[in-house]
């Protein structure tokens, strides 16, 4: 860990000086690059939730769930559609979709606050939550 932290030390005081006495702009350079990365997908925040008056449409693509955290108001409706070339399912606990070849969709209202984890049967990596306020 201690070489770790030396490592990470002298990288900042090289990219400082680099930065400070040469046409190299290393800071510059990462501000640039971190801008173009999409950070949508690693926000820890609460997401906010769709209005009870609309659907919340989770989209099946390349084998993961779009969005794959959600928030809704209670009893709305959401909708996953199979936009894959592989058929799915969304199943959580106590319910769940029948197969959904490319093309098909799957709806469900959800009555009671809580979390709903889901998660596709026929490849247990796929995984999504929505949370119902």
């Amino acid at each position: 860990m201690r070489k770790i932290l030396i490592f990470v030390v002298t990288v900042l005081i090289l990219s400082w000086a680099a930065q400070n006495f040469t046409n190299i702009k290393v800071f510059d350079f990462a501000k640039t690059f971190f801008s173009k990365i999409d950070w949508s997908g690693l926000s820890l925040s609460k997401p906010t939730p769709t209005p009870a008056d609309k659907q919340l449409n989770v989209f099946i693509r390349g084998a993961g769930f779009v969005p794959s955290y959600s928030a809704i108001i209670k009893e709305s409706r959401v909708t996953w559609h199979n936009e894959d070339d592989k058929i799915h399912t969304v199943s959580g606990e106590n319910w769940g979709s029948p197969e959904l070849a490319p093309g098909q969709s799957y709806s469900r209202s959800f009555d009671l606050s809580g979390e709903y984890d889901y998660h596709c049967s026929l490849h247990p990596e796929m995984t999504g939550k929505i949370i119902v306020e």
